[in-house]
């Protein structure tokens, strides 16, 4: 007799369960297995965010603009292109402001984007 553990953690999500180091070796097998059998819904690398606000880390940010550390703090207190938001004392980027840059509609003072492909491909 089996037990199913997904309609145990709905019905009593306060329930502790003990298990035996090799059951768990065993259920990790099974998993592995499992997810090999899944087909990938979407072609691995980078996809773009479905909503405008969700928030990128600096090394999200840095590996989509293909730029560094110092050039977004530059572009935040500098050049006034790109400021971060403060979440739990770190720096994150809202994906529309990275998007508005890699678009090239953010434009440095002569009226040049400040960021394109051209600057990525140099970088890598």
């Amino acid at each position: 007799m089996g037990i199913d553990i997904y309609s145990l953690a709905l019905d009593y999500p306060d329930t502790i369960i003990q298990v035996k180091a090799s059951d768990l070796v065993e259920a990790a097998r099974v998993f592995m297995e499992d997810l090999a059998l899944v087909p990938e819904s979407e072609p691995k690398g980078q996809k773009e965010p479905k909503n405008p606000n969700t928030l990128l880390t600096k090394r999200e940010v840095m590996e989509l603009l293909g730029v560094g550390e110092t050039t977004l703090w530059r572009w935040a207190t500098k050049y006034d292109y790109l400021h971060p938001v403060m979440v739990g004392g770190k720096r994150c980027w809202k994906w529309k402001d990275i998007k508005a840059i890699m678009e090239g509609n953010v434009t440095d003072y002569y009226g040049k984007p400040v960021w394109g492909p051209e600057q990525k491909q140099s970088v890598q």
